[in-house]
């Protein structure tokens, strides 16, 4: 059995771009996450699979958590260590400006299965 499906896309970091993913965008279906207690984990806004968390975290069926109480600690580490600071909209893999909260939400509604 192959593991075509299943193969990391490149970040920046590995000297790959946050554009190539797995899936197309347009068929990538992501459930909200009900509870604000479950532990939500960064991922970047640019990074269309949105499957591989900042600490390395990875879950075919990552949840959105948007209101999310319980943070990945190790996300927050490396988000700081690349220079970035969780909550300050720049993006702590190419230093530039993220997409503001309206964006982010429309990303969201296009993406998540009701």
């Amino acid at each position: 059995m192959t593991d075509t499906h299943t193969e990391q896309a490149g970040t920046l970091e590995d000297g790959g771009s946050m554009e190539l993913v797995r899936v197309p965008a347009w068929e990538v279906k992501y459930r909200m996450g009900e509870d604000p207690d479950e532990l939500a984990h960064f991922v970047c806004c640019r990074d269309l699979d949105w499957r591989k968390a900042a600490c390395g975290h990875e879950e075919p069926d990552m949840p959105i958590v948007k209101e999310a109480k319980v943070l990945c600690t190790m996300c927050i580490e490396v988000i700081r260590s690349l220079g970035g600071e969780p909550g300050v909209p720049i993006c702590p893999y190419d230093q530039q400006a993220c997409p503001d909260d309206e964006e982010v939400d429309r990303i969201i509604d296009e993406r998540t299965s009701r």
